[in-house]
């Protein structure tokens, strides 16, 4: 018999008394002001999950998080850990009377958590938010299966299963992704799976990582939360463990490094507008299922076979290069059109994590070039996959040590409000903020002058034989004289031949990219000796 009661602030109280000691002024100050602020946007879902996820990656959470527990607050966003079973327990005075643990769910819980990203392959930023929810949730079913037999013996079979129900559940009620909660529940279903070194065999391990969906990336979280979850048990318990874990790397070394997946070039998935038609991929070369494809964007995910290549952006002023636009590219012996790609990515709900891999790949690469011209690198990415991008702090630090300028692709009926925090919080890191493809029937003017943005890159359609196509020169020209008067720079790509830059130049523009200028090339060549003889010429000529 289950039931929901008043809770009464029962928990760990020796667990929270020892943490307190731990803790001075300015960390009850911390308390008070998360308290604070969960009260204040308790019903704000997007900020609600950040405190929450701040609280989880802080390193005194076994002070704060007993302490939140007993606010009315927390119960309202977690209502299903206030359930008592028919022992008169719930998962804060859950016992486990077993060698195998040392303390109560809810001590277990917090210690896991701490122990989240203490592990020898280390937890990248992105993954930490995941990885700290899933312990956060991994075994709150079990006061909900608890039995305890005539004999006095625990049991908690089940467990993982009510967890993943009930974790479904609240991570509905705040800001995940379907990604994200994906992982998360994928994660606590098999936290619990081979445990014993009898069970760790080569049919068992592959049928995980089938269960995984083959993919590298969860497999080696998954470790990472037994290890947590193993290290928060008892001593005897996470020794054990440590035979089991060694199986588990010595497993996934071996599989993941030989799985025999097909290859296939994708042209430009960051941006495909500066394509030349010989780089367009006949109707009759897909002959690829989805299923294929989802195994090419799994090797995507996991950074295989990507290359980047850049294109230089030009100053007409200075005539000299500006920056660089990055460009991703698969190598590969078969080909797909980039809209199929990107659909079999959005059916399997990969789509935010292709964009957001692409995006880091790219400015990542771009840093270990030591030959350039500029240190201005524009990426391509589609807003909603950036918003959702969980680890921002990894961008934020490309910020630091780059000037990278994001490109952001599909922002039009967005909310204009969202839009421009976006852009401030970039800026205050270092970072600029450019629209691809403008079109006036995305945004208006007045959304513009609403906007704090540093780019306008109109649509490549717009640059397509201007010089013939008086409309396109006076729609660019007022656009120059618009963003002139708001301090933005407009860049015109697809510049292919000079009557398309002398158009340009006429008319005002100041930065062009195109294959006038040079191809996208996985190196850097040093042009800018070049640029002037280039510009200045009375032939239609090419760096390139």
């Amino acid at each position: 018999m289950i039931k929901y009661e008043v809770y009464e602030g029962v928990f760990d109280m020796d667990f929270a008394d020892t943490s307190a000691t731990l803790v001075d002024a300015t960390e009850k100050g911390r308390l008070r002001n998360i308290i604070n602020n969960l009260d204040m946007y308790a019903d704000n879902i997007k900020t609600v999950t950040e405190i929450y996820t701040n609280v989880f990656l802080d390193e005194n959470i076994s002070y704060f998080l007993p302490k939140i527990t007993q606010q009315d607050v927390f119960m309202r966003h977690f209502p299903e850990l206030f359930v008592y079973n028919e022992y008169g327990e719930n998962l804060f005075n859950c016992q486990q009377n077993s060698k195998y643990h040392r303390y109560s769910v809810f001590h277990h819980i917090v210690s896991s958590i701490e122990n989240a990203n203490v592990t020898e392959i280390s937890i990248a930023d992105w993954q930490k938010k995941i990885i700290k929810w899933t312990m956060f949730l991994h075994d709150i079913g079990k006061p909900y299966v608890k039995k305890v037999s005539d004999d006095g013996a625990e049991s908690f079979a089940g467990h993982d299963d009510k967890s993943v129900e009930l974790a479904d559940i609240i991570l509905n009620r705040f800001n995940f992704t379907d990604d994200e909660k994906r992982i998360i529940l994928t994660l606590i279903k098999y936290h619990d799976k081979y445990l014993n070194i009898e069970e760790v065999t080569q049919e068992n391990l592959t049928f995980l990582a089938k269960e995984l969906n083959n993919d590298r990336e969860l497999f080696y979280l998954l470790i990472n939360v037994k290890d947590a979850d193993a290290k928060a048990k008892s001593t005897e318990a996470y020794n054990n463990f440590k035979l089991v874990k060694d199986k588990f790397y010595e497993f996934a070394n071996s599989y993941f490094e030989q799985g025999s997946r097909k290859k296939i070039e994708i042209k430009e998935v960051t941006s495909v507008e500066n394509q030349k038609e010989e780089d367009e991929v006949p109707e009759q070369d897909l002959k690829l299922t989805s299923k294929d494809i989802k195994e090419l964007i799994d090797e995507i995910i996991t950074k295989k076979n990507i290359r980047v290549k850049y294109q230089p952006i030009i100053d007409l002023k200075t005539q000299s290069v500006y920056g660089y636009e990055a460009l991703s590219q698969i190598t590969s012996t078969k080909k797909i059109k980039i809209e199929k790609l990107l659909e079999v990515a959005k059916d399997y709900h990969d789509y935010d994590k292709l964009q957001q891999v692409l995006f880091t790949n790219a400015v990542e690469q771009f840093e270990n070039i030591v030959n350039r011209e500029s240190n201005v690198i524009m990426v391509n990415i589609d807003y909603d996959s950036y918003i959702n991008y969980v680890n921002k702090p990894r961008i934020y630090d490309m910020m630091a040590r780059n000037k990278v300028v994001i490109e952001f692709k599909n922002y039009d009926n967005k909310d204009l409000t969202d839009i421009q925090e976006t852009i401030q919080t970039i800026h205050l890191k270092g970072g600029k903020v450019a629209f691809d493809n403008f079109k006036l029937n995305k945004l208006s003017i007045e959304d513009i002058c609403y906007l704090d943005i540093d780019y306008i890159i109109p649509d490549i359609s717009f640059v397509k034989d201007i010089y013939k196509d008086f409309e396109k020169q006076k729609f660019i020209n007022s656009l120059i004289t618009y963003t002139i008067s708001k301090d933005i720079n407009l860049i015109a790509v697809g510049v292919e031949n000079k009557k398309i830059l002398d158009t340009l130049k006429l008319v005002g523009v100041r930065m062009v990219q195109g294959f006038y200028f040079g191809k996208p090339l996985t190196e850097i060549n040093m042009i800018n000796d070049d640029i002037y003889n280039l510009l200045n010429s009375e032939e239609d000529q090419s760096i390139m």
